[in-house]
């Protein structure tokens, strides 16, 4: 199936996640601590890497910032006590997601699973920055249909149950971000970066934050059970419908 680095300082956990992945066909190879992993990283070459956000001897964020100096490999952090600002930051480092400690073996079999699709097929995302590049999701020209909903992204169009939605320009800007990256979790820096520009701040964040409710007005998304956009309380959001 695919090589599968776990970088954990806590025995127990890379034990389960050793276990767990390799009863469903993954190699797991393990680090204590972030030399280590680095090391790893660069001798193994994982096909995904599962990253602590808290580890003793450097900080996750630091060590996402220095594989992402080199690899594109999916990241995806290991939550436990670190504070909504550490993750945020650590995503606009590069990392894809986050897994929530504790948290159940189904859920993280899912979500590398996710990963690993989301990264088989990809263009040349970009490793730095932002993080965020060009996604197979919502190649030029394609047309995505999720449920109801349709999006022409050559034509620029939207219709609901075959009706058209007459968007703003931001609010295009916003749903192709989105669904260029599906499944993949963006914080509104990152969602900021690509709708308007990185040196806005506060302003732009209550702006995302209209634009996504007249958004998710316009396409009949509910946010309190979601079938397309799905927002992370105080990180960001991810596109969770279809794109076949």
């Amino acid at each position: 199936m695919a090589k599968v680095l776990a970088v954990d300082d806590e025995p127990q956990i890379l034990t389960a996640l050793a276990r767990g992945l390799t009863r469903v066909g993954h190699e797991v190879i393990v680090s204590r601590n972030a030399h280590d992993g680095l090391a790893a990283a660069a001798a193994a070459r994982p096909d995904v890497i599962l990253l602590d956000l808290r580890l003793p001897d450097l900080d996750g964020i630091e060590v996402v910032h220095r594989l992402r100096t080199w690899t594109d490999v999916p990241i995806l952090l290991l939550s436990g006590e670190g504070t909504e600002k550490a993750r945020v930051a650590a995503l606009d480092a590069g990392a894809d997601d986050f897994v929530d400690k504790p948290f159940s073996m189904e859920e993280l079999r899912a979500r590398v699973g996710a990963a690993l699709r989301r990264h088989a097929g990809k263009g040349a995302d970009s490793v730095q920055g932002s993080g965020v590049g060009v996604s197979p999701g919502a190649r030029p020209g394609a047309r995505i249909v999720s449920g109801p909903l349709v999006i022409d992204l050559a034509a620029r169009g939207v219709t609901v149950e075959g009706e058209p939605v007459r968007l703003t320009p931001t609010q295009w800007r916003l749903l192709e971000t989105l669904v260029a990256h599906p499944g993949k979790l963006l914080t509104y820096r990152q969602i900021i970066a690509q709708v308007w520009s990185e040196q806005h701040g506060d302003e732009s964040r209550d702006s995302l934050r209209v634009h996504l409710r007249s958004l998710r007005s316009k396409i009949d998304d509910d946010a309190s059970a979601p079938r397309y956009i799905a927002t992370e309380a105080g990180v960001g959001c991810r596109w969770i419908g279809d794109v076949a």
